[in-house]
Parts: structure tokens; sequence; C-alpha cells
């Protein structure tokens, strides 16, 4: 088929599709792995990847081997509820603090903000968000259509202050996202103050919250993440979570906490979407939930995390010196740093890649005005010690040869 034949098929097609479909917007910056080069020897700095190392594999392997030679297996590999297996709901439920009947089984965090999205907003509506922002959540607001609304996030989470000051000013969103525990990208948590203070600003105000929240548990030693009681006792949150930072993303096992008076409609809409998500693996993870080994295993990721995350930050300062702004992380994956000098960030970008490291630019992370010039997210979660060093080599040579001093 010639291309002007190939050009009109593809307009043909197109003309049929859903609005929805024939209008999503590409991907640019983050997610985009056009703008990616990974040849070998490359180190990459930029992804969200847990390490394999430091995964439970062992318990994986003893629940897959029970799950398997129970009497009840075949129970599994049928349909089951919408919602979830209820045991599989309790044990969530149990470590979260919440009633069992507020837990909707998820195929992942990805597929939880869909349905948060889906279930809470309409097209036209406002939503404000953290800016700095995980920007496939972005993405996703794509499937609605909503104007969007950015409030900066400081060291102590999304600036309550700046959000008070716009509701009284007449900003009236829909609902609000944010990544309460260390943030992505900034790494910063919320604190429980300014939690109870945002909760108490979305029942004035008559918004929700969607609280994203896949690192808590990647706590560093001595760092103790903060009881919120607000965002688990209110019914203006609904918490979006997953089991892909400590037991792997090829998993796709997460949950959303809704409050009860509307499980009943988010299971119907997730009914309709994908109807279920795998017993086996609901019965597998619910195993591993059980396990006394699990929490010691998370725990211990923590701690090699924590080690990384030193030589990263330890590279960047004997790199840059007094040229680079960071914030020492205490929990997740990602070091938010800021690099100075008049310099052309995108030439930079690129020239790392030639010298064979990748990361993520910091403009692809904004949702408001502020476009994060000369920042990036470097990730210590899955490269090795040497990997770390090695690249920020690189990615200080590159910034070198674009005129940084």
């Amino acid at each position: 088929m010639t291309d002007t034949l190939q050009d009109a098929r593809s307009r043909e097609l197109l003309a049929g599709a859903s609005a929805l479909l024939a209008n999503l917007p590409e991907r640019q910056g983050f997610g985009d792995a056009t703008l990616v080069r990974l040849s070998a020897g490359s180190i990459d700095l930029g992804g969200g990847n847990p390490s394999v190392d430091v995964l439970p594999r062992d318990l994986y392997r003893d629940a897959a081997a029970a799950v398997t030679a129970d009497a009840d297996f075949p129970e599994t590999l049928r349909y089951s509820a919408s919602a979830g297996i209820p045991a599989f709901r309790a044990a969530i439920a149990a470590r979260e603090g919440v009633d069992p009947g507020r837990v909707i089984v998820t195929d992942g965090g990805a597929h939880g903000l869909s349905l948060a999205v889906l279930g809470t907003l309409d097209p036209g509506d406002t939503i404000v968000v953290d800016d700095p922002v995980y920007p496939l959540f972005l993405r996703v607001l794509d499937l609605v259509g909503v104007h969007i609304e950015a409030i900066p996030v400081t060291a102590e989470g999304i600036d309550i202050d700046v959000l008070a000051a716009r509701l009284r000013a007449g900003l009236r969103p829909k609902a609000l996202f944010t990544v309460p525990t260390f943030q992505n990208p900034s790494g910063a948590t919320l604190t429980a103050e300014r939690a109870a203070a945002l909760v108490d600003l979305a029942e004035q105000y008559g918004f929700t919250i969607l609280s994203d929240d896949p690192y808590r548990q990647i706590a560093f030693p001595g760092t103790v993440v903060p009881d919120r009681p607000r965002l688990r006792d209110t019914d203006r949150v609904i918490a979006v979570n997953s089991f892909s930072k400590t037991l792997g993303p090829g998993l796709r096992l997460g949950w959303l906490t809704v409050p009860t008076a509307l499980e009943a409609g988010f299971t119907k809409l997730r009914n309709r979407l994908d109807g279920q998500t795998s017993g086996v693996l609901q019965d597998l993870v619910g195993r591993m939930l059980a396990d006394p080994r699990l929490d010691p295993a998370i725990a211990g990721a923590g701690t090699v995390y924590a080690d990384k995350a030193r030589v990263l930050t330890s590279a960047l300062r004997e790199q840059f010196g007094d040229r680079v702004e960071l914030s020492d992380p205490t929990g997740g994956f990602f070091v938010w740093a800021r690099l100075r000098g008049d310099v052309d960030f995108a030439k930079v970008f690129e020239a790392a890649q030639d010298l064979g490291v990748t990361y993520q630019r910091g403009e692809w992370f904004a949702a408001g005005a502020e476009q994060f010039r000369g920042f990036v997210r470097l990730s210590f979660a899955e490269p090795d010690v040497d990997s770390l060093r090695e690249g920020v080599n690189r990615l200080a040579q590159a910034w070198r040869d674009e005129g940084g001093r």
C-alpha cells in the first residue's frame, strides 16, 4: 500500500474512532520512549523500577507453592468478585486501618488512578495537583478533560497555605491530587499537621483528595512516616496504592480505599471496565502479607536504598560542588536536584545520552508556571552503586561540555 493510500486509510479509521481515542495527546517528555536512548553500556537513572535484588523472591516461591498445592486452588482460577476476594480485601484493610468494605482491589496503581479519576471527575471540572507533579497522572486526566491548577510542593508536602489562599480567592476544585509520602519527584512527605489541614479544607470547600501513596513503605532507617489518621477517617479521600514498589511492578496489583458511600459505585465502575483482578494473584499476595518475613524484607530494602541514595547524593556533591542544590532523601526512589549554570539543559540531556546516561528532566514534571529549569530526577533504586557513581560522572561531563561551570 502506498503512503498516500495508507494515510487515507488512517484518516478513515480515525474518523470512525471515538473522540477520546482520536484526540488523546501524545506523551511529551516523561514516559515518551522516543526521547530516551539506551544503548549497550548505558546507565538508566530515569526509571522507577525497584531493585529486583531486594524484592522478596523467596516469599514469592513459597507462596506460589502453597497456592498451587492448596485444595481450593481450582477456585482461584474462576471469576472472582469485582471488588476483590473478601479475604484479600480484609488483609489489606487490616494494614490500612480501615473497614474491608472500603477496599477495592485494582490491577496496579495506574489502574487505581484511572478508576479514581473516572469516579470523581467530569469533563470541564477543575483539579488541583502537586507542582512538581507525577507526570503520568496528567496523562490519566486526558481520559476526562479537566482544568488543572498547580499548587507548589515544599519539604512538608503540598503547600496548604498557598492552597488555602487560592480557595479564599475563589478557586473551586472538584478534586486535588497529591503524593503524600516521599513525593515523586521531590521526595517530600506531607506532615500530619498539613494532612489534617488539607482534609479540613476539603471538607470546607467540598473537594475530594486523591492520595497516591506507593512509596510509603520505602522508608530509610530512622525515618518515621507520620501517621495521618485524618486521611483515613474522612469521606473526602480516595486513597490509591500499589504493591509495585515493594513487590515489583510486574505483579500489577494494587487497591483503592474509598468512602463507604462510594464502595458500591466504584465496584460497578470496576465491573464495567475490566471485571476483576486475578484471583491467583490475590491469593498469592494474601499469603505473602500474612508471612512474618515480609515486613522485615521491605525494611531491609529500605536500608539498601538508603545506602544507594547516599552514594548518589555524595557523587552529585563531589562532581558539581556548590553548583547543585538537593535535599537528602529519607525514603522512596529518587533524588530531585537542581543543576546551576547558564546552559541549555535540553542539550545537556542529549549530550548525557551520547555519553551513556539518561534521566528525567525537571521540565517534564511541571504542572504550572514553574518550569523547573535545570532540575533532574535521578533514581537510585535499580542501578548498582558503581553505576550510580559512573552515571553522575557522565552527567557532569555532559554539563561541563555544554558550558556548565
